[in-house]
């Protein structure tokens, strides 16, 4: 058990008391821990620290967690070329290295032996050499052997280990290392210095701190409970070398370490991360969101939040005091993962007004007073110039603007530009009107979506990206394509997200973040539940202690022993797979020599990245015939205007893809209503806006029905029998459709459904419009089959383009459609 704290009394300042108040009672009793003796010692087992004894018999050294032999053991198997098994029943072969420090077998002698094995102190062995011919047990067993007192302790700062012989000022191993160092050179004659800074003897499982101020102490042992609450292993033999490091550099605290300090005594790469990691949270400790408020930068995790935010861009004093107020009030309001970058967005347009002030205000804005409408006018100014000179885009010059309108607004229903206040008479004129936004530049993109032919390359190669990170990456990967959520909705999947709707429809439940919107539910597919159910198995038989409440769906590969914590971004790992895949050629449409001509290029990969999955879930599903508003549900979105971002279409390509489309129009009958590729009149156009209605097949043309919207069709939807009906090959996908249903429908009817004969007469599909949608497919791929590879391709692409756009007729009664896939050669 660890005892109590003796040092309080010595206590140098108040935040050393504060760090061992932080300490935890249960964790220092973890690690043995001693304020005298000051020696920190991993226990056997746990799961973040735990180092069981070797099972190489004869072994007594720590293994690292999860492996059955110590390192060393584990060095002299592989050179051994036996099998573990083989190897572990030879037990340990070879001298036997001293660890530790044991007492002399003399009963009551309180001097340490020469090593491990010998079994008498140096005195001791000294007078049994001289005893002739007496064994080791004969010479225990006599009876003038007297017992010897302990001389002493090592002087070394570092050790704790008991002088050996009289006259030595150090431990055994400590005087061997002090001859050593002499001999080669390495000595600079300073033994004073040597004592304090000289590492302790190394022994698995333990750690020395002797020798190193109090706070320092303090401040080592709270970052090794920190790391190990958050499940982050921290390997005996690295917090080792820190601890010697910085007894190299005798400092009294972490907090006087800086960056050169680091490499000076070769504490880099991951030691550095953990130097830097527990600086920050002893930083944390004792925050308050009242004190962190008064800094310049701003540690969110006191906040509740991650991250941090900078205000030390803005130079007017005011403006920065104003602003913190205004990120203060709003903090509360954020959630998400995001909400660090999000407000820091918006505190960047403080300042660009900041920079503005400066450069164009003698007083360089500091006096707030004097401040008036021409400042606003100057600011606006400049944001265009910048804008129109290329140093940012037109979505920045707007997203600044109103990122000031919006903090000007709030800083004076704060009361801020009241009298005494920060921003003290403020004139109103200094403020920003809706007519001040500049109007967003119109977005000229199809989309983010991904083609086709770029994501059946992606789903061939998801093998290779599991080989280059890890199974959950994978994982991650399809559950983005299938289920189009957002990347931080999948890699915090809890283990039991699959459920189903009481009709047995498969569901994903997931936590849309972003929006605050827990328990969210989504349809998938069967192939898709597969993928989850497999998932679950494999972390079941990973992690089968912990709740399953508790479990990932997707755990981290690290600093994870119980399965709890879910995996990071994908981001990096993700890259790394799409730049290493070769090129993916896909057909694009370009101009040569006047004529628009189709050649395979290669797709920009800077183009793919996880969260363009959902944008080609939402088009792929667009293209599919969904409504709107049901997408809308899919995306789980709050407005139906953002769902139709994720796969708008400009107005240019959607009329060129039209005109081509049009080129393929039949009537009810199968005859080509156009014989060329034509551009139509601009009043066409509009007179098809407004002339027509969207059927599942086709299109109609009957004033009344279009009048109505489609939903006073007199011939209760039978198109293919009416004159004022149209089809082209973008509608050829819902005319298969639609035969299929017809036919299933006919042969249900026909066998023994229990109906009325008027009714089952009535409700048959007639062999004649079987024929008819029959004709029509034909003729559709009749026509395609004879165009030219280049020319189909365009017009594939075309009827894609058109799709994507259309509105689907929600009156008349739909074709039962399948979920989309990216992935249809999947088994269902």
């Amino acid at each position: 058990m660890a005892t109590p704290l003796p040092l309080a009394r010595e206590l140098q300042d108040l935040r050393t008391s504060e760090i061992i108040d932080a300490l935890d009672a249960d964790f220092l009793s973890l690690l043995s821990w001693d304020w005298e003796v000051r020696v920190a010692r991993y226990p056997a087992s746990h799961p973040v620290l735990g180092m069981p004894d070797c099972e190489i018999p004869g072994c007594v050294k720590g293994t690292p967690l999860g492996e059955p032999i110590c390192v060393g053991c584990m060095n002299r198997w592989r050179r051994s070329g036996l099998s573990l098994e083989d190897f572990t029943a030879r037990g340990r072969t070879g001298r036997l290295r001293s660890i530790g420090q044991k007492l002399c077998e003399v009963e009551q002698c309180e001097r340490p032996r020469r090593s491990v094995a010998a079994r008498l102190c140096p005195a001791h062995q000294y007078h049994w050499a001289r005893s002739s011919n007496l064994t080791m047990e004969d010479f225990l067993g006599r009876p003038d052997l007297r017992p010897l007192p302990a001389i002493g302790p090592c002087h070394v700062a570092s050790c704790y280990r008991m002088r050996s012989r009289e006259g030595n000022l150090y431990c055994d191993v400590h005087a061997s290392r002090l001859v050593i160092e002499r001999k080669r050179g390495t000595f600079d004659g300073d033994e004073d210095k040597w004592r304090r800074t000289t590492p302790a003897v190394a022994v698995d499982r333990e750690i020395s701190l002797r020798g190193l101020p109090d706070r320092l102490v303090a401040e080592l042992l709270y970052s090794l409970q920190v790391r190990t609450a958050r499940e982050v292993k921290t390997r005996d033999h690295r917090f080792r070398t820190i601890c010697d490091r910085v007894r190299i550099l005798q400092i009294p605290s972490l907090e006087a370490l800086d960056d050169a300090d680091l490499d000076r005594v070769g504490l880099i790469d991951d030691l550095g991360m953990i130097v830097r990691v527990a600086r920050t949270a002893l930083r944390r400790l004792g925050t308050t969101p009242e004190t962190e408020r008064l800094k310049d930068i701003w540690d969110l995790v006191v906040f509740g939040h991650s991250g941090t935010l900078n205000f030390t861009k803005i130079h007017q004093k005011a403006f920065r005091e104003a602003v913190k107020v205004w990120a203060y009030d709003e903090l509360p309001r954020r959630r998400g993962q995001h909400v660090a970058s999000s407000l820091q967005n918006t505190i960047r347009g403080m300042e660009r007004l900041s920079e503005s002030l400066r450069l164009q205000r003698e007083d360089g804005g500091h006096q707030p007073r004097l401040l008036s409408r021409t400042d606003i006018d100057n600011f606006c100014t400049r944001m265009a110039f910048l804008t129109e000179t290329g140093v940012f885009g037109a979505y920045h010059r707007v997203h600044v603007i109103r990122s000031v309108r919006q903090i000007l607004n709030r800083i004076r229903v704060l009361g801020l530009t009241a009298h005494g206040e920060i921003l003290d008479g403020l004139p109103a004129s200094f403020a920003l009107s809706v007519q001040d936004i500049p109007d967003e530049p119109e977005d000229t993109e199809a989309g983010k979506d991904l083609p086709d032919e770029v994501m059946r390359e992606l789903c061939d190669n998801l093998d290779r990206l599991e080989k280059t990170s890890y199974r959950e990456i994978r994982v991650a990967t399809e559950l983005l394509i299938d289920t189009g959520r957002r990347p931080d909705e999948i890699a915090k999947l809890p283990w039991d997200c699959l459920t189903t709707d009481p009709d047995g429809s498969l569901i994903l439940l997931y936590d849309n973040h972003k929006n605050y919107r827990l328990g969210r539910r989504l349809p998938i597919a069967k192939a898709t539940a597969a993928i989850i159910t497999e998932q679950q198995k494999r972390v079941r038989e990973r992690f089968p202690d912990t709740p399953t409440s508790m479990l990932r769906l997707l755990p981290s590969p690290v600093a994870n022993p119980e399965g709890k914590k879910s995996i990071g971004t994908i981001g990096d790992q993700h890259r790394a797979w799409v730049d290493a895949l070769p090129d993916i050629m896909i057909p694009v449409v370009v101009e040569l020599d006047g004529k628009h001509v189709t050649r395979l290029l290669p797709f920009d990969k800077s183009k793919i990245f996880p969260y363009a999955y959902r944008h080609s879930y939402a088009q792929r599903h667009a293209d599919a015939g969904i409504a709107p508003d049901v997408l809308k549900d899919l995306m789980d979105h709050r407005e139906l205007s953002t769902t139709q971002s994720y796969y708008r279409v400009n107005q240019e390509r959607r009329r060129e893809a039209v005109d081509r489309v049009t080129a393929l129009q039949f009537d009810r009958h199968g005859t080509r209503v156009w014989r060329k590729a034509q551009g139509l009149l601009d009043s066409e156009h509009v007179r098809r806006a407004i002339g027509e209605v969207a059927t599942a097949y086709g299109i109609c043309l009957e004033p009344h029905n279009v009048a109505a919207g489609g939903q006073s069709c007199p011939l209760r939807f039978r198109c293919v029998g009416c004159d004022h009906f149209r089809t082209d090959a973008s509608y050829l996908p819902d005319l298969e459709r639609y035969l299929d249903d017809l036919l299933r429908s006919r042969e249900r009817l026909m066998s023994a459904f229990e109906a009325d004969d008027w009714a089952r007469s009535e409700a048959v599909p007639s062999e004649e419009e079987i024929r008819r949608v029959r004709r029509l497919i034909s003729r559709v791929k009749a026509d395609l089959d004879d165009l030219s590879p280049e020319e189909r391709s365009q017009i594939e692409e075309a009827v894609a383009v058109v799709r994507r756009s259309r509105t689907v007729m929600l009156g008349m009664p739909r074709i039962a459609q399948p979920m989309p896939d990216v992935r249809p050669w999947r088994l269902p």
